[in-house]
């Protein structure tokens, strides 16, 4: 389990509101748990959230009531003001700007975090200080935002999402809007993780698809949609983008052969070829990778 000095850590700068959510979760976990309560009231809020994804309505409602169905009426009141906290919380971020990782400090609080699995997210602070150096400049984005019309965020093990949190600050903090400007995929094989990641990125209005699936075998099982993604038309402006890419790729392998055929040019450098390919390609493509 997590340390009691990072839990004493967390307690001490969380909110209101986090805290509130913490008495709720550990009133209702006096028959079930702490984990399986946690376990279940985010995934219904992430069922609450998903409302505009049509495609996986049906199941997702049927799971909603199985969920539900353990908990006795005065136990679903208590989850339903937890997660108006939680509302409360992000909306209060929201208008400061100045964001945070809500879920996985939360998580932390309860004393959640597995030393087994080495489960244990980031400090905020120390994933704002990564982003920061990873998006760049104003400068930088404003270039690729221009060529590009977007920067996409890639996070292969996503946790609750506080650095892809970070990340939108970070885009923020230099004046770009990251509701307009970036689109995120992130992956996480623990389905926890997945529900805390979602209902992040959607209450801080983050373009995102996140995908319960494992980044090693790229098994994919679920698709979480965010509100934003969805309003915003990402499916649409990424397959135009993809087409775009395609055809960029075309353009540069023809003339690639035609200089083949017009036999070798003078040598200036000897330049490899395969680190030039791994740099130039990502860069290209907007793409930006959170570790």
């Amino acid at each position: 389990m997590a340390s009691k000095a990072q839990q004493r850590r967390h307690i001490q700068n969380s909110s209101n509101h986090q805290q509130e959510i913490v008495k709720i979760i550990q009133r209702v976990a006096r028959r079930f748990g702490v984990d399986r309560v946690w376990r279940d009231w985010i995934e219904i809020c992430a069922i609450a959230l998903a409302k505009l994804d049509l495609s996986r309505a049906e199941a997702r409602e049927t799971r909603y009531l199985e969920v539900v169905g353990r908990y006795e009426r005065d136990e679903l009141d208590l989850l339903v003001q937890a997660f108006a906290h939680l509302q409360l919380e992000f909306q209060t971020l929201v208008e400061h700007g100045d964001f945070a990782d809500v879920l996985g400090a939360t998580y932390m609080m309860l004393d959640l975090g597995n030393a087994e699995t080495g489960q244990f997210f980031t400090p905020y602070c120390v994933s704002r200080l990564m982003a920061g150096m990873i998006m760049g400049s104003r400068e930088d984005l404003a270039a690729t935002v221009a060529q590009r019309g977007f920067v996409r965020v890639h996070e292969p093990a996503v946790g609750a999402g506080g650095m892809v949190v970070a990340a939108a600050q970070a885009i923020r903090d230099v004046g770009v809007d990251y509701w307009d400007c970036m689109h995120v995929s992130a992956i996480d094989v623990d389905l926890r993780c997945v529900h805390m990641a979602y209902i992040q990125f959607t209450l801080l209005g983050i373009p995102a698809v996140v995908v319960h699936g494992n980044a090693l075998t790229l098994a994919e099982w679920d698709h979480w949609y965010t509100v934003a993604h969805i309003a915003n038309g990402w499916s649409e402006r990424l397959r135009l983008r993809r087409m775009a890419d395609q055809m960029l790729d075309v353009i540069s392998s023809t003339d690639i052969q035609t200089r083949k055929e017009a036999g070798p040019a003078p040598a200036v450098a000897a330049v490899p070829a395969q680190p030039e390919a791994v740099l130039v390609e990502p860069a290209r493509a907007g793409q930006m990778m959170l570790f």
